[in-house]
């Protein structure tokens, strides 16, 4: 656990010094002392297997590999009902793990945002290329730890930091290319500045946001160089310089930043975007399940659009196709021989892959699968019932044959090995 109680005991200092009452010093003492030991339980390092994760929370967990410390912000609107947007923020000089800027920008919602803290102290001097094995093994198991909790969009994972962190990310983010859907570079320039370019092949059309105060010196014309490269190599840039500002940010500078409108457009719009054009490919080659899916998560991504209120109304049509036609299929159980149904059945189930649907003609299956085996099973006690051995047999071993997946089958196989050692049976 961390806690700074330097800072609060001095504080406790100087009012006991200006008091004259022992009393009053001594209760103030006792009361940040508790204040303190709250503190410290509120920022304890968990490991994810335990951490609450609660919309708009964070948590500081432990990465167990590396042994390493990160910070997971949940937004506010978060649902597992479907995947988020990741920012992987990465901290200046002398400065730790922190959320703080992400947050902010984003309103903290839309975005999972994950402060981290670097694997060696090798990025004091400037991350080197040729050192960051050790930083992308805390990213990837940073990576697998938050998507085992958390549905997050895998093809919508974006780098950035601050300073320090801004130039780090011009390293790893660029050893990261393939795996992120942008950068955001923020008071820096590009930590190699126009040696060793990225593959050509990887940055054309990659996002890149850059920003800086106007009055950053030597960070503001660093960045101005750096966004040239960058659009000399292909990527899509897009660069603010902030009016007034110094590399020590003022209260108002996120009044000058559209930073967050340019997370909205290549993160949640983008994401829907796409998906509504993967969903319709889907719907176009018959796979009802995976585009049913698809437009009742993208509908969920940022219903006041037009896009998202469109894939609301192709998730209700294909949800009332889909139950219509398990209503068909139920009414003809009884009308139709039970292999074609299920056929039908399976068929459906196919169709509907990768939805809550198929597994409702699975539960359908089995229910429809279970009713035929306690039908041949009840034919069976009868017989037996009736002496007729032969025929229970008979029947038994047709039971065993044929439904070898039914609820009972363990039951029946065992009855059917006792009646014959009874009749003498082989």
């Amino acid at each position: 656990m961390k806690t700074r109680p330097f800072d609060a005991l001095c504080q406790v200092k100087r009012i006991f010094c200006t008091n004259k009452s022992r009393l009053i010093g001594k209760i103030i003492s006792f009361s940040t002392l508790l204040l303190l030991l709250f503190c410290s339980v509120l920022v304890a390092d968990v490991p994810m297997s335990d951490a609450q994760l609660l919309p708009g929370k964070e948590v500081r967990i432990t990465a167990p590999k590396t042994g390493k410390t990160f910070l997971l912000y949940v937004p506010i609107d978060y649902t597992d009902k479907r995947p988020f947007p990741v920012l992987f923020y990465y901290h200046g000089y002398r400065g730790t793990a922190t959320t703080r800027m992400f947050r902010h920008i984003t309103k903290g919602e839309g975005f999972i945002v994950v402060g981290m803290n670097y694997a060696t102290d090798g990025y004091y001097k400037g991350l080197s290329p040729d050192k960051t094995a050790p930083e992308k093994a805390l990213f990837h198991e940073v990576m697998a730890l938050v998507s085992a909790r958390l549905n997050i969009a895998t093809d919508y994972i974006f780098m950035g930091g601050y300073s320090q962190g801004g130039y780090s990310t011009t390293v790893l983010g660029e050893q990261l290319l393939e795996q992120l859907a942008g950068f955001l570079i923020l008071g820096a320039g590009r930590r190699n500045v126009d040696v060793e370019p990225p593959p050509a092949e990887l940055i054309r059309g990659h996002p890149i946001f850059y920003g800086a105060g106007e009055l950053d010196d030597p960070h503001y014309p660093r960045a101005k160089r750096a966004v040239g490269f960058y659009t000399e190599w292909g990527a899509d840039v897009t660069f603010e310089g902030w009016e007034n500002e110094t590399h020590s940010l003022s209260p108002q500078w996120s009044t000058k930043t559209k930073m967050r409108e340019w997370l909205m457009t290549y993160g949640p719009m983008k994401q829907v975007a796409s998906g509504f054009e993967k969903a319709q490919t889907a719907e176009k080659v018959d796979k009802l399940g995976e585009a049913f899916t698809l437009y009742t998560q993208i509908a969920e991504i940022l219903p006041n659009t037009e896009l998202c209120r469109t894939a609301k109304k192709s998730a209700t049509r294909l949800a009332t196709q889909a139950e219509t036609k398990l209503e068909q299929l139920k009414e003809a159980f009884d009308e139709k021989p039970y292999a074609e149904v299920t056929k039908a059945l399976k068929t459906f189930r196919d169709t509907y892959s990768n939805s809550i649907f198929a597994g409702r003609a699975t539960q359908l299956l089995s229910e429809m699968l279970n009713a035929k085996a306690d039908a041949l099973e009840q034919r069976a006690r009868e017989a037996e019932t009736q002496k007729n051995y032969a025929r229970a047999l008979q029947l038994y071993e047709l039971y065993l044959t044929y439904f070898p997946e039914a609820q009972r089958y363990p039951e029946v196989q065992k009855h059917l090995k006792n009646l014959k050692s009874k009749t003498g049976t082989k």
